[in-house]
């Protein structure tokens, strides 16, 4: 695994460093910020409605983003996105109300401009064969970057005010836009100039049946992400600190899953990779609402970091489907649909937990299986063609 990490372009290499480092920043908050946001007065429907702010900003920036992809230097497109949400953490750091938290996770959404820039540069820089390694690699590195900063902030969070977090997220942030400075140009023979339109996309059949059943499935996860902080706190009665703490075994286990989920991706195929992935989440998040004990809960959680691991190897998926046609269009319909589909995702989530507090693990589990199953019988006969075609020479 180290020696195929070692030989994949330096462009991968750089991207997943400025992960790793943005990671680590974003780490150093994200955990404990819908319990920040509850400490600072919000209902639970209000820390939803943020996070639904976040998707429909995303959402919004996928079209442009996907123009500017293929229209100016994707380098210098990705550079400015990531300069971009470098400041959303000083408008979280005075925060008082969900307004200027929402304010602020609209810039940092905002942000994602570039990622579809990013993609289009990873996909086409990557090897033939190795694109899930290689997207694996920089999903990696951002969870690998959130494994150590949760720790860092339960410490700190017990000697600093919690507000101070978010300055040292902005020194971690900066850090990575400087590495992303020093991404390498794209090779000539991978920068030509895009062919395919978002009418040709979207009548791709195989192609909008992927992003719309992979965004049912990014719909019922982002319904209940914002839930486990508060879940813990409320239900199971630990400390905003220990929250922090316990998102570091979350980042771990997507880390370490992330490694299995590439593999795999790889062997089997990208969309039988990360259905097979949605269905272990499943298992695991009705493992932590169902069975108590800490034991329990530190396996689930490992467990429950999982479903981010499959996200980062899912966009190899557009390269499966579309092969060269996987240009910064295509990544952009794949994230508007993601996107677009979880806008009321987080809202929705708190609003059933404001009834029931197991209620959104319910909803989102029959979501992801029906999600998954049908990845997997999709991936499953892209695989089978793939072979017949091989062997036909």
């Amino acid at each position: 695994m180290g020696l195929r990490v070692r030989h994949l372009p330096k462009g991968i290499q750089l991207i997943a460093v400025g992960m790793l480092l943005w990671g680590f920043g974003y780490g150093l908050h994200s955990y404990m910020f819908p319990v920040y946001l509850r400490n600072i007065g919000c209902t639970p429907q209000e820390v939803g409605f943020v996070f639904s702010i976040s998707m429909a900003v995303m959402a919004a920036s996928s079209i442009p983003g996907g123009i500017l992809a293929d229209a100016y230097n994707r380098r210098k497109v990705v550079l400015m996105s990531w300069i971009m949400g470098v400041p959303s953490v000083i408008l979280y750091y005075f925060a008082r109300d969900w307004k200027t938290a929402a304010l602020g996770i609209a810039l940092y959404s905002g942000s994602m401009l570039g990622y579809p820039a990013l993609n289009a540069y990873a996909g086409a820089i990557s090897p033939e064969g190795e694109s899930g390694l290689a997207f694996g690699l920089i999903s990696a590195g951002f969870s690998g970057g959130m494994i150590a900063s949760p720790l860092l902030a339960a410490y700190l969070a017990n000697i600093w005010p919690l507000q101070n977090l978010f300055i040292l997220s902005f020194v971690f942030f900066a850090a990575a836009c400087c590495v992303i400075a020093l991404l390498p140009p794209e090779p000539e023979h991978t920068s030509a100039a895009s062919v395919s339109t978002y009418s040709s996309l979207v009548a791709d059949r195989p192609f909008m049946q992927f992003i719309l059943v992979y965004s049912l499935c990014a719909f019922a996860f982002y319904m209940v992400q914002q839930i486990i902080p508060q879940y813990l706190s409320d239900v199971r009665h630990t400390s905003i600190s220990i929250v922090s703490l316990l998102g570091s075994l979350m980042s771990l286990g997507q880390t370490l899953i992330t490694i299995v989920v590439s593999r795999m991706a790889d062997r089997r195929g990208i969309l039988v990779a990360v259905g097979v992935n949605a269905m272990v989440f499943v298992a695991s998040m009705l493992c932590f609402i169902s069975i108590p004990g800490q034991v329990a809960v530190v396996m689930c959680l490992f467990l429950l970091g999982g479903f981010m691991a499959g996200h980062g190897v899912a966009f190899a998926g557009v390269g499966e489907i579309l092969g060269k046609g996987a240009d910064g269009k295509a990544f952009a319909l794949f994230n508007l649909a993601t996107w677009g589909m979880s806008i009321v995702g987080p809202y929705l989530g708190g609003l059933l937990y404001s009834f029931s507090g197991n209620m959104p693990f319910y909803v989102a589990s029959l979501l992801l299986v029906v999600g998954g199953l049908m990845l997997i019988r999709q991936g499953s006969t892209i695989h089978v063609v793939k072979e017949v075609l091989e062997r036909q020479g």
